[in-house]
């Protein structure tokens, strides 16, 4: 009879100590997100890779996601207090967003360089000059700017900052402040 309660004992031992291994696991597996595309979606945390259910972005680990957010009101001050040698204003929209040409027209921030998200992957190396500069980066609604952040950063950038709703909300609520005036070009 000993002999049997002390197996059922071991086994009982062996039992929880798998157990507690495997709440372990879980409590420190890696959490994925999807690229952040400004949706939603971007707060949904899963423990797989894969595609994003929503926005079809690729899933990635949460951990990876190391660029900063910044409000369009917010975005003036920063500069000022950063330097604005230190500074670079990166616009991700199209050459027809950027110019004024497109049919919305949110109008663009001074001294800006384009470089459209969808050419961001193949031009990176032009920006290696500013690698250990302040980077902001904006498009018309942060959809396609938190993705090109999330690319610089995973190219070795470490100072990238992405402008939250993007120039929609500049153009409705912040350009008419005087200190804003600065920075905005109309279109």
């Amino acid at each position: 009879m000993k002999q049997i309660i002390s197996v059922s004992i071991f086994f009982l031992a062996i039992a929880f100590l798998q157990s507690c291994n495997s709440a372990t696991e879980n409590a420190t597996a890696e959490k994925y997100v999807c690229i952040p595309c400004g949706h939603d979606c971007d707060t949904v945390v899963t423990n797989k890779p894969g595609e994003c259910a929503h926005c079809k972005m690729e899933m990635v680990k949460q951990s990876t996601i190391v660029y900063a957010n910044i409000l369009p009101a917010d975005l003036y001050p920063f500069i000022t207090k950063t330097g604005t040698d230190s500074v670079l204003l990166l616009d991700v929209r199209t050459a027809e967003e950027f110019n004024g040409t497109a049919k919305e027209k949110f109008g663009r921030l001074k001294n800006a360089l384009n470089i459209p998200v969808q050419e961001l992957k193949e031009r990176i190396k032009e920006l290696e000059l500013y690698k250990n500069k302040n980077i902001v980066v904006y498009c018309s609604h942060a959809h396609r700017s938190a993705a090109a952040a999330y690319q610089l950063t995973q190219n070795g950038f470490t100072k990238v900052t992405n402008l939250l709703y993007g120039m929609h909300m500049w153009k409705d609520e912040v350009k008419d402040s005087a200190s804003n005036q600065n920075l905005y070009i109309a279109q």
